[in-house]
């Protein structure tokens, strides 16, 4: 028995209990306080994941009139701890966002951290904290692959 948090087999890494093949891209995530300006940006063209759930809500559907639903709409305001997704998405055949195979990144963006899910762009780093199980700490060095947003995510204006 060890003590590591860390098991290896055959070259394969269990990160608290998901397994993380070093040559293949994992989910990277970045401290939002590196990319400020860059998800500023992209707070324009996101997809409000809290914003898509309360319309879809059935007891929103249900129990307002036309006016009601649009009034409330319009003014919606998303709060800090609400999740978006920017980048390249799409919806599955269940109506559920996936990234885009064919797009230029996709990443989920909450509070504090930004997660890469998938992209054009790769970068090596360390493996992050039980927060983020089978995840890439995308600002540190070390031998894992992760996925990382575009070099001018990471440029100062």
């Amino acid at each position: 028995m060890t003590d590591s948090i860390y098991v290896e087999k055959n070259g394969v890494t269990n990160h608290w209990g998901i397994w993380v093949d070093p040559e293949l891209p994992i989910t990277g995530v970045i401290s939002n306080n590196l990319i400020v300006q860059f998800i500023s940006d992209e707070m324009y063209d996101c997809i409000d994941l809290d914003y898509e759930e309360h319309i879809n809500s059935p007891n929103h559907l249900e129990n307002e009139t036309e006016y009601e639903y649009c009034g409330e709409c319009e003014n919606w305001e998303s709060f800090p701890d609400s999740t978006y997704l920017i980048g390249d998405w799409i919806k599955d055949l269940d109506g559920l966002w996936d990234f885009d195979p064919d797009g230029e990144y996709a990443a989920i963006v909450r509070e504090s951290t930004t997660q890469v899910v998938f992209s054009k762009y790769t970068k090596r780093a360390g493996l992050c904290s039980p927060c983020y199980p089978g995840q890439a700490d995308n600002e540190s060095k070390g031998r894992f692959l992760a996925y990382d947003l575009p070099k001018e995510a990471y440029e100062i204006y």
